[in-house]
């Protein structure tokens, strides 16, 4: 199988340090057709916490993800929740006509399908794909009753290729990278199999 979608490409920095998550949305959407832009999906679509540390990652932003010169550690993470709002509010304001899918716990032939149909697919691993570490700090106890662990060195990209074995991915950090599919799977898979897609309106997932 040889698929490669040009997703156009948007890195993070310098503006948004801590903002893999929204700047791997607004690279699907460019692909799309939408002249989205980074810092407005930010500031006006992404659901955030004003804390940093505490907050439950499925629901909001945690923090902030400018570089703040006060606080240069000012944000965190999210997963695939507040992407999937960011992207459908930014989408409801600006003609529709897709509809951003949760795809945690897909595996990976899951997202491999979604690229056949023409449909780069948000992810969740680590940076450079090095083994999964966790914060020094380790949980914390959500609203639910819940625990959370939190994850250190946590990223987030957009699958846009497949070449045999290699996968194909446009980092929001220095862009595109290949993959090795084994090595893709196990930091996926270590991450909880976290994933994002937009879908068409007139077409099924």
């Amino acid at each position: 199988m040889k698929i490669e979608l040009k997703v156009p490409q948007i890195l993070q920095n310098p503006e948004l340090p801590n903002g893999c998550e929204i700047t791997s949305c607004c690279e699907v959407l460019r692909y799309l057709g939408f002249d989205a832009d980074k810092c407005e999906l930010a500031d006006h679509y992404l659901p955030r916490s004003q804390r940093w540390y505490g907050a439950d990652p499925d629901l909001v932003y945690m923090g902030n993800p400018h570089l703040d010169d006060a606080s240069p550690e000012t944000g965190y993470y999210c997963f695939a929740g507040p992407i999937v709002a960011a992207a459908n509010g930014y989408l409801a304001d600006h003609g529709g006509g897709y509809t951003a899918r949760d795809l945690t716990g897909s595996e990976l032939p899951v997202l491999l399908d979604q690229l056949q149909k023409g449909r780069p697919v948000i992810f969740w691993a680590s940076l450079h794909f090095e083994d999964i570490l966790y914060d020094p700090c380790g949980s914390y106890p959500l609203p639910d009753g819940r625990s959370h662990r939190v994850f250190h060195h946590l990223h987030c990209m957009v699958l846009c290729g497949v070449e045999g074995q290699t996968l194909l991915v446009a980092d929001p950090l220095d862009f595109n990278r290949r993959v090795p599919r084994d090595r893709f799977e196990e930091v996926y898979r270590q991450l909880g199999r976290r994933a994002v897609v937009l879908v068409p309106d007139t077409e099924d997932l």
